[in-house]
């Protein structure tokens, strides 16, 4: 008999195995460890209390991670990962997780669903789109690893001002993408800087924000951008666009790995266009998927 728990009422070593299980074979590797489970938790706002574990007897089957947080007054949900168990997978226990997911999130009065799924896993993208899931946009991982021999950005024609502040600010602008996907928001950017461009009479043109990596000698390895935009009406937004990843990555000649998440495609076009053409790569791609509850 199938019964489905509450992640609070569970074991970290059922949740661990329920994950590792769930993901063998995955299209990327996913596999984890108890204490980098209990970090990706907190690092992503993911609640225990939100998430769930199938089970079959004592064994787990299968699990969903959730997390919530408001938008404009709204409550928003996002699943961070959805795994069965490969002796279970094609036998429903997918769309039973799925479904006693959105159970739990309308009794705690969520607005809004949001999920990515690997664009190749056509059976887990059928059953949301059953689920009521609609996709809103393609969203990129982007990659450029390593020294580069010259600064790919070349010169910006205007210097605009820029301030380094608190994300809390960025989430509070105007045109700020609230509603790109939920490892790009600032939340998820703990320990993050951010960088307003102003114009001279103070007007905001566009935002970034980002993160450093460092090894455990507190060497610089890497930088994760998480959003960088201009203000949608701007003509130069492009030029906006382009300081702005100057300010995050520097000139290019750090021997670093260079990492921008779920990039969205559409919704997030001239910053996309940019990277893509200071030549960062595609290392995989999602749908990004949207449910009203």
């Amino acid at each position: 008999m199938i019964k489905i728990k509450r992640l609070v009422d569970c074991t970290i070593a059922d949740a661990v195995t329920a994950w590792n299980d769930g993901f063998e074979g995955y299209f990327v590797d996913a596999t984890t460890t108890p204490e980098k489970f209990l970090t990706r938790m907190v690092m992503e706002d993911l609640s225990p209390a939100l998430s769930i574990i199938a089970f079959e007897n004592i064994r787990p089957i299968g699990i969903v991670m959730n997390g919530v947080r408001m938008d404009h007054g709204q409550k928003v949900a996002w699943n961070g990962g959805t795994g069965v168990s490969k002796d279970y997978r094609g036998k429903g226990i997918g769309k039973l997780l799925i479904e006693s997911t959105l159970s739990i999130l309308q009794k705690e009065n969520v607005s809004i669903a949001t999920l990515e799924a690997i664009s190749e896993n056509t059976v887990a993208i059928s059953i949301y789109k059953k689920k009521g899931y609609l996709v809103e946009d393609t969203v990129e991982f982007l990659n450029l690893n390593g020294k580069q021999k010259q600064n790919l950005i070349g010169e910006v024609k205007r210097k605009f001002t820029v301030e380094r502040v608190a994300l809390q600010q960025i989430g509070q602008l105007p045109f700020y993408k609230s509603t790109n996907p939920w490892q790009t928001r600032w939340q998820s950017a703990k320990s993050g800087e951010g960088l307003l461009v102003k114009e001279e009479n103070g007007d905001v043109l566009g935002y970034a924000y980002y993160k450093k990596n460092y090894n455990d000698q507190g060497v610089h390895t890497g930088t994760t951008m998480y959003q960088c935009e201009a203000k949608p009406e701007r003509v130069d937004a492009e030029e906006i666009i382009y300081q702005l990843i100057g300010c995050v990555f520097g000139d290019f000649t750090d021997n670093i790995n260079r990492t921008v998440p779920n990039l969205p495609m559409n919704k997030s076009k001239k910053t996309y266009s940019a990277l893509r053409k200071i030549g960062f790569e595609t290392t995989a791609q999602q749908v990004y998927m949207v449910k009203e509850i």
